[in-house]
Order: structure tokens, then C-alpha cells, then sequence
């Protein structure tokens, strides 16, 4: 997860919290997964499935562990 994508996992779990900014968290939540799921979805134009299979994530710039492959960011991204 990158920093943009952190930053709106924080605030939609702050906004969830408080029943007055509930229904705003469940937007964020959505636009989080929506800009998940646009990543996702762009590996398979960009990568073969040897690359896929084989590579952490490419030019990653945040706190995870470059040894995490890209299917384990995918398990993640589903679980949100």
C-alpha cells in the first residue's frame, strides 16, 4: 500500500468510527478500492505472468517489505 492509499485507509477508518461521518467513511472505503482495484486490474496489461508470478511490487515507494509479491498485495487489497 502506497502512502496516498494509507492516508485514505486512516481517514475512512477515522470517519467510520463517528456515526456522524459514517456514510462519508463508506465513500472513502469505496474510492480506496476503486483505486485498488484500477492497480490490480492494470498488472495484467502491463506484466506477463511470469513477471506477475515472479517480482515484489514494482517501483514501490512505501513501509512494506519489498520481498512481498504482488499476489500477497492482491490478498490484501481483497480482504479490504
Amino acid at each position: 500500500m502506497n502512502k496516498v492509499w494509507s492516508e485514505l485507509n486512516k481517514t475512512m477508518q477515522t470517519q467510520i468510527k463517528k456515526k456522524d461521518t459514517y456514510k462519508a467513511g463508506i465513500e472513502t472505503l469505496i474510492h480506496l478500492r476503486n483505486q485498488l482495484m484500477e492497480t490490480l486490474t492494470s498488472f495484467s496489461e502491463k506484466l506477463s505472468r511470469e513477471d506477475f508470478d515472479a517480482i515484489p511490487f514494482i517501483n514501490a515507494d512505501g513501509y512494506h517489505s519489498k520481498r512481498l509479491h504482488i499476489q500477497f498485495g492482491i490478498f490484501s487489497v481483497l480482504k479490504i
